[in-house]
């Protein structure tokens, strides 16, 4: 069983991408780190409640998180979030000057 780490109210299993690849931790917490392979697309959703949609990709996989975090292309980040098959649902985005975090 892979290790896991305490993040606010939660444990996140420490995974690579490779790991997360066979679809065994779909619906799971997660942590991932890896480096942005794209430009981070970030999207004014004006509906009701006005927000912020950020996403890009790491070793294929589509990250999306609720917020603009200040990330680019080739940039080292830790991934804390609900692994949905094809992608994550990012709660915290570490970078190695800032922490992001996006309500639970």
């Amino acid at each position: 069983m892979p290790k896991r780490v305490k993040f606010g109210h939660n444990y996140y299993y420490i995974l690579s991408i490779d790991e997360l690849k066979d679809g065994k931790f779909r619906g799971k917490n997660i942590m991932i780190e890896g480096i942005i392979e794209d430009k981070a697309t970030i999207e004014f959703l004006p509906m009701e409640l006005p927000s912020y949609r950020t996403t890009f990709h790491i070793g294929g996989l589509k990250i999306e998180f609720s917020g603009t975090p200040n990330i680019g292309k080739g940039e080292l980040v830790k991934i804390y979030g609900r692994f949905i098959g094809d992608g994550i649902i990012a709660r915290a985005i570490e970078t190695e000057k800032a922490l992001y975090i996006t309500e639970e």
